[in-house]
């Protein structure tokens, strides 16, 4: 009896990764292809939406090569990618412009204060969340009206990838609802538009995409696609969700309560809950649509950078580690985790700020890194479990924020992937800050798995999504707080909290100073 596969495409920044499981969720094959990103100066960047197609074409032709299988054992294909930013197409799906990452490309920013001056709280009360698509486009109106005018729908970069593979046309765009909390016009909790903020931001409707579920199939896979990538035209093309949330649900997030941390280079904390709140007292966390119905949610909050700042650490700090880490085969993380965990819970007093490149969760671009309270005591290992402690402190106050909106949650476990779940002492930190075991997944590719697992109920393999992402979310080693140290932690995620507040002048003093330059 011949088998069945599922493919699933994440489109991330500046890398497209392609994994192809069987019915299973057993991983069979996976390939990566880089795509280039265009930096001409700070705070301006774009991507040509063309890599990506080329990429995905490339790396869907190579994992069914690598896996050995028939073409025609592939029964969908799902999409999930970049959850912040915008791209325009003409009425024949032509980009009109690249991709535009936000996270990258700020050009957007005033427009953000110019939706607020409009639509004033109703922005993040109906949205779930500052937006990055709407302001996007009334940069477009405002500095490029000629183009705007010409752009007939504005996607996310997977949605065109997935009808470039269709051959769609315009009309035909699409959107899941995972996306709507960062697009800027919408009513989130509905799933749907909002013709109010539409009217008073000056965004068209007739410019968005329809919204579908993320389990829809959007289009088959096109005799001109199929001839590039190796597989039959006519294979279900299935809408799929932005990247965290089919993480999310590659992670087994299928119930209230269930935590997953993404320890990468930029740390998302996110949990599952049964109700939307849109967290309008402290704009820390944004509740993403899941896929499992209109009662499906997931909070979360992310630290912009945070694993590049591990990264900015070692290469600055720790020169005498990497030397040592090359010569014994281990990591410079290890040698600095062997030395950071004979400190004590707290550094010390000594406090770490590792927003670097600015805060996301809440919105605060101006604040900077700080280490805060050290003295002559403090030695080199003190200042990197400071690093590692206040990633934790930052996830404390969102959970805390979940509690004050939904009283009634109870966190059981929290699944960590990413290259930090190597961390044994950084999983105990984190355990011990927030109070909640912290359980390793067993797997790296949870966002293709979560569009596999979305592809394979859309063409019927899978009857229920939740049993199917539960099955296959298979975990490792579990670490248990210790009353003790949280107890004790409790009192430094209430001073790192303060330090925000007491900050903020300076930082807005600081910060325009630092981008000064030298006349000298």
């Amino acid at each position: 009896m011949s088998q069945t596969f599922l493919i699933g495409v994440d489109l991330g920044t500046s890398v497209v990764k392609t994994s192809l499981f069987n019915t299973e969720g057993r991983l069979k094959a996976d390939a990566t292809r880089a795509t280039r990103l265009n930096q001409p100066a700070p705070g301006k960047a774009d991507q040509s939406g063309e890599d990506f197609v080329v990429a995905t074409l490339e790396t869907v032709r190579e994992v069914v090569e690598r896996a050995g299988i028939a073409p025609s054992s592939v029964a969908a294909i799902a999409f999930d990618g970049q959850m912040a930013g915008a791209m325009g197409i003409d009425r024949d799906w032509n980009a009109l412009t690249p991709w535009y990452p936000s996270a990258l490309d700020n050009r957007y920013l005033p427009y953000i204060d110019e939706m607020v001056a409009r639509a004033g709280g109703q922005v993040v009360a109906l949205n779930g969340s500052l937006p990055f698509m709407a302001p996007r486009m009334l940069w477009w109106q405002d500095k490029h009206p000629d183009l705007y005018r010409r752009i007939h729908k504005v996607l996310m970069l997977a949605n065109y990838v997935a009808g470039r593979l269709a051959d769609l046309r315009a009309d035909d765009a699409f959107i899941d609802p995972s996306y709507l909390t960062w697009i800027g016009v919408s009513d989130t909790e509905g799933r749907r538009w909002s013709e109010e903020l539409a009217d008073v931001c000056g965004i068209p409707l007739a410019k968005l995409p329809r919204i579908v579920p993320s389990t829809e199939v959007i289009g088959r896979l096109s005799a001109e696609s199929a001839s590039v990538c190796g597989l039959p035209a006519g294979i279900p093309l299935v809408a799929g969700a932005g990247d965290q949330v089919a993480g999310c649900l590659g992670a087994g997030l299928v119930r209230s309560g269930q935590l997953v941390e993404v320890a990468g280079t930029f740390p998302v904390l996110a949990t599952c809950l049964d109700s939307y709140f849109s967290d309008t007292r402290y704009g820390m966390l944004q509740s993403l649509a899941g896929p499992l119905g209109t009662d499906h949610w997931y909070p979360m909050m992310y630290i912009s950078g945070g694993g590049l700042t591990h990264r900015w650490y070692r290469d600055q700090f720790a020169q005498a580690e990497l030397a040592r880490a090359m010569a014994e085969s281990v990591t410079a993380y290890q040698l600095l985790d062997e030395q950071a965990a004979q400190v004590p819970p707290g550094a010390e007093g000594l406090l770490f700020i590792p927003h670097l490149v600015g805060r996301t969760c809440p919105n605060d671009p101006e604040v900077r890194g700080a280490w805060i309270g050290f003295t002559w005591i403090h030695e080199r290992p003190h200042f990197y479990r400071a690093l590692l402690e206040s990633m934790a402190y930052d996830f404390a106050q969102a959970l805390d924020v979940v509690r004050e909106y939904i009283p009634d949650v109870q966190f059981d476990e929290v699944r960590v992937i990413g290259g930090g779940a190597k961390s044994d002492l950084w999983n105990q930190i984190k355990a011990d800050v927030l109070g909640v075991p912290y359980v390793r997944l067993q797997r790296e590719d949870i966002s293709p798995l979560g569009c596999a697992i979305m592809a394979g109920y859309a063409v019927g393999i899978f009857t229920d999504m939740a049993a199917t992402a539960s099955q296959f979310a298979r975990t490792t080693s579990r670490t248990e707080p210790r009353s003790a140290y949280h107890h004790h932690y409790r009192d430094y995620v209430a001073a790192y909290r303060q330090a925000f507040g007491q900050l903020h002048g300076l930082y807005q003093n600081l910060t325009p100073l630092s981008e000064r330059p030298f006349a000298g």
